[in-house]
C-alpha cells in the first residue's frame, strides 16, 4: 500500500521521538554517580548594588581545575556546575552580559571539567538572586538568558554537556513554573536541537511534585528531583532554613523507633516539630529506599530517565558515622532503582573531602562502592 505524504510525516516525527526519548535515556544511563562542584552559584559573595555580579571567589576559581581533576579520580563520572548566569546579566532588556568576561568563569570551568572526563551538567542555579529583583526569574528574562547561554555552548558535544533549566524553582506555582519551563524548552531547542535538557518540578525541585507532575512534552528531557530525607537530620544546625532547625544538634542517622525528638521552642507547632516527633519512624533506610522505588515507579510508568540531582548532609554538628550511615541508605536505593546521582557537595559545607579538604572522607568512597554494587544487582 503506497503511504502518502502526510503519513510519512507522521511516521517521520514519530521516529525522531522515539530516538530523541532513547536519547536522553542513554545519557542518563552514563551519567553515573556525579558530584556537585558549589562555588560558581554564590551570588551573596557580591555587591547587591550590583545585583551580586562581583560575587566570583578568584581563589576558589583558580581551585576548580584541580577539584574537577580529583572529582573524576574519586571515581565520579559526571559533574554538575552550579552558575549564577542571572547575576551577571543585565536587570533591563535586553538582559545582555553585564560584561562578556562575566560568563567566561562558565566556560572555563566547563573546559576544565570536560578535559577531566567528566560529562558535565551546566544548571542554572539561585537565578532569584535574594527574592529582591523581581525581574530576576520573569519569563520573558529567563528566556533570554537561556538563548544566550545556550548559543554559549551548544557547540559544545551533546553526548557530554547537558543544560539544566532552573534549580529548585520555589514559591511558584506548579502551573506557573510549568508554562515558564516550556517557554524555556521551546528556545533552547531552537537554539541548540541536540542537547538533552534537565527539569524538575516546583517546590523546589521535590520529589512528591515530581510525583504529582505528568512529563513535559519534548522527548529529549531528563527529570530532575532533591532528597534531602530525612531533613532534621540533613540540615541540622543549618541557618538558613525553618525557624528551630539551626538550633538542633546531635540527631543520630538512624534514628530509634519509637523515639520522639524535642522541638526547640521557634518550632513548636510547626512542621519541623512534627519531623521531629516522627523522626523514630522516618529515619531509616527502608523509608529511603521507598522514597527511591516510588521515583523509579513515576519514570517507568512515563518512560522517561530521572535524575537526582542533589543529596548529601550538612557536616554541621553531624559525625562522619552518622553522615556515612545516611550515604549508604541513599547510594544504595539510588543503585537498586538505577537512578543516576550528584552529591551535594565536593567541599564546603555537605562536603565529601575530610575536614581538611584533602582528600575524600574513607566512609564516603565505601558509601559510594555501594551505589556500583547494587546497580550491578539491578542490572
Amino acid at each position: 500500500m503506497k503511504k502518502g505524504p502526510a503519513l510519512l510525516l507522521i511516521l517521520a516525527l514519530l521516529a525522531l521521538s522515539v530516538h530523541a526519548k532513547d536519547t536522553a535515556k542513554e545519557r542518563a544511563e552514563r551519567m553515573g554517580p556525579g558530584m556537585n562542584l558549589s562555588f560558581l552559584e554564590n551570588f551573596w559573595n557580591g555587591t547587591k548594588e550590583k545585583h551580586f555580579a562581583d560575587f566570583v571567589n578568584r581563589e576558589e576559581f583558580e581551585a576548580a581545575k584541580q577539584r574537577l581533576i580529583d572529582i573524576r579520580r574519586a571515581g565520579f563520572t559526571t559533574v554538575r556546575l552550579p552558575v549564577n548566569f542571572s547575576a551577571w546579566a543585565s536587570m533591563e532588556p535586553p538582559y545582555d552580559w553585564e560584561s562578556e568576561d562575566l560568563p567566561r568563569h562558565a566556560d572555563q570551568l566547563v573546559e576544565w571539567a570536560l578535559e577531566a572526563g567528566l560529562t558535565v551538567i551546566i544548571d542554572h542555579h539561585h537565578p532569584e538572586l535574594d527574592e529582591s529583583f523581581p525581574v530576576a526569574v520573569s519569563t520573558v528574562r529567563m528566556v533570554a538568558l537561556w538563548t544566550r547561554i545556550a548559543e554559549r555552548y551548544r557547540d559544545r558535544d551533546p553526548e557530554r554537556v547537558i543544560f539544566e533549566l532552573r534549580n529548585e524553582p520555589k514559591n511558584i506555582e506548579s502551573e506557573v513554573w510549568r508554562a515558564q519551563a516550556e517557554a524555556l524548552i521551546k528556545v533552547v531547542r531552537k537554539v541548540a536541537p541536540e542537547h538533552t535538557l534537565i527539569v524538575g518540578y516546583h517546590d523546589w525541585n521535590s520529589r512528591d511534585a515530581m510525583i504529582a507532575s505528568r512529563p513535559f512534552d519534548d522527548s529529549n528531557l531528563i527529570y530532575t528531583f532533591h532528597y534531602y530525607h530525612p531533613f532534621m537530620f540533613t540540615h541540622k544546625g543549618a541557618t538558613w532554613v525553618a525557624p528551630g532547625i539551626s538550633d538542633l544538634r546531635n540527631i543520630p542517622f538512624p534514628g530509634e523507633p519509637g523515639t520522639k525528638l524535642a522541638a526547640p521552642e521557634k518550632a513548636k507547632g510547626t512542621w519541623v516539630e512534627q519531623q521531629l516527633r516522627s523522626y523514630g519512624e522516618d529515619a531509616n533506610a527502608a523509608v529511603i529506599d521507598s522514597h527511591m522505588k516510588e521515583a523509579r515507579a513515576w519514570a517507568d510508568k512515563h518512560k522517561v530517565p530521572i535524575f537526582l540531582g542533589e543529596f548529601g548532609s550538612l557536616s554541621t554538628f553531624s559525625n562522619y558515622e552518622d553522615r556515612c550511615r545516611h550515604a549508604e541508605a541513599v547510594y544504595a536505593a539510588i543503585g537498586k532503582y538505577r537512578i543516576p546521582s550528584a552529591w551535594w557537595e565536593w567541599f564546603a559545607g555537605f562536603n565529601f573531602l575530610d575536614k581538611e579538604g584533602r582528600k575524600p572522607v574513607p566512609c564516603f568512597a565505601e558509601a559510594l562502592k555501594k551505589y556500583s554494587a547494587a546497580l550491578d544487582m539491578a542490572d
